[in-house]
């Protein structure tokens, strides 16, 4: 670590002088530039100090007193100052002070700041965080602590050690040891970099660790169905039930954008009429908080009335009968082979699709688009919106119509 270096002046304050006609003593303390100050409870009359010298003139009992405090005061600092150097803990001019007053401020390790981080984002949830974002913080949380340990040998790794080696370390460490993938990696380091920004906000640490550091995204190509492939899964002779309704749920969500969370969470009291009489999914997005405004297309609304009598249904007061997203996948890569697709069925396929082949390339505009999927930016559903090359070649047909001559 850097050593911290730091430097004690006693002065006197001419402009507060006491009824007694004295001058109150002050320490300052700076450290790196940094610097905290106090008065030490004791008085001098001002043509008695010596501001050369920083301390008392002469050799008068009241001189003298005061100049040994003086001395006590250095050495007690000073003795502070190499106990938090040994200890490897972050000197700032206000730890030095309040060390010496006895009041300790505390040294935050990075996994504690990220505790708290993730305790108050609990406390959060429902009102400006959803749980997704908690996992997520959990996650990069349990990176952080692995990470410390097999590289630092330090679960409690103080916050101050954390720099630009820290940070290119954990890249290479999730990307490696982790297995993540390049964006997914990043994704731990945003959640790394919010934490060190409330370190400084505090005046927990004094320098940015990510100064030097870029966090990147990579392009991913986002799979979807085309409208042959729907029709293939919608047209399918299912006979085994389960499948069936996997089949179906699927088919919603391609038709509707729905993410599997919203969808589990989906109640009849989110269908509405509409100001141009058709039935609409009003739902507030449980990853965004943002309120969108589905249309219920035909073969959505079959597929509600097909399960309004479903036991699961009744009992739940859902408006579908939704398993579990692990199952459901699991289920979609049989229903993948069935029916002879060869893609990875997920349930976030649904929503690329209806992103692109059910909404793009049928001509709704790309800010349409965003308010459908209740996205907060444009780049969002840019990212998960494409618009297939069939789109492309009917607007240029459109076009050269126009340009004949």
């Amino acid at each position: 670590m850097k050593r911290a270096t730091f430097t004690i002046l006693f002065f006197i304050k001419r402009s507060k002088l006491l009824k007694t006609g004295e001058a109150p003593v002050y320490l300052r303390i700076t450290s790196n530039g940094d610097s905290s100050e106090i008065s030490i409870k004791r008085s001098i009359k001002p043509s008695l100090w010596d501001t050369a010298r920083n301390k008392a003139k002469g050799t008068s009992p009241e001189a003298t007193e005061i100049n040994d405090y003086l001395t006590s005061i250095r050495g007690q600092l000073f003795m502070h100052q190499r106990e938090l150097q040994e200890a490897g803990k972050q000197i700032t001019a206000k730890v030095l002070l309040n060390t010496f007053l006895g009041i300790g401020e505390k040294q935050w390790s990075l996994v504690e700041l990220f505790e708290e981080h993730n305790n108050n984002v609990k406390q959060l949830i429902g009102k400006e965080f959803s749980p997704l974002t908690l996992q997520r913080y959990d996650a990069a949380l349990k990176h952080i602590r692995n990470y410390c340990t097999v590289q630092y040998n330090n679960e409690k790794l103080p916050l101050s050690e954390v720099n630009n080696k820290f940070i290119t370390g954990f890249d290479f460490y999730l990307k490696t040891v982790a297995k993540c993938q390049h964006n997914s990696s990043m994704k731990h380091i945003k959640a790394l970099k919010k934490v060190i920004r409330i370190g400084l906000a505090n005046d927990y640490i004094r320098k940015d660790p990510f100064v030097s550091y870029r966090i990147t995204q990579k392009n991913v190509e986002r799979e979807y169905l085309t409208q042959a492939e729907i029709d293939i899964i919608i047209s399918k002779e299912i006979n085994i039930q389960r499948l069936d309704v996997i089949r179906d749920l699927f088919i919603f969500e391609c038709y509707t954008g729905l993410a599997y969370k919203d969808l589990e969470a989906l109640k009849k009291e989110n269908i509405e009429i509409g100001i141009d009489g058709h039935k609409w999914i009003v739902i507030r997005r449980g990853k965004t908080g943002v309120t969108c405004r589905i249309p219920i297309f035909p073969v959505s609304e079959s597929i509600i009335k097909k399960y309004a009598a479903h036991a699961e249904v009744l009992i739940s007061g859902k408006l579908l009968p939704v398993p579990s997203n692990q199952k459901m996948n699991t289920y979609l890569k049989e229903l993948a082979s069935i029916c002879g697709i060869d893609k990875d069925l997920h349930t976030h396929l649904a929503r690329h699709t209806y992103a692109t082949t059910v909404t793009l390339s049928n001509g709704i505009p790309i800010e349409t688009v965003s308010k459908l999927l209740g996205h907060r930016k444009m780049q969002t559903t840019q990212i998960y919106a494409k618009v297939i090359d069939k789109k492309v070649e009917d607007d240029i047909e459109m076009l050269r119509a126009k340009l004949v001559m």
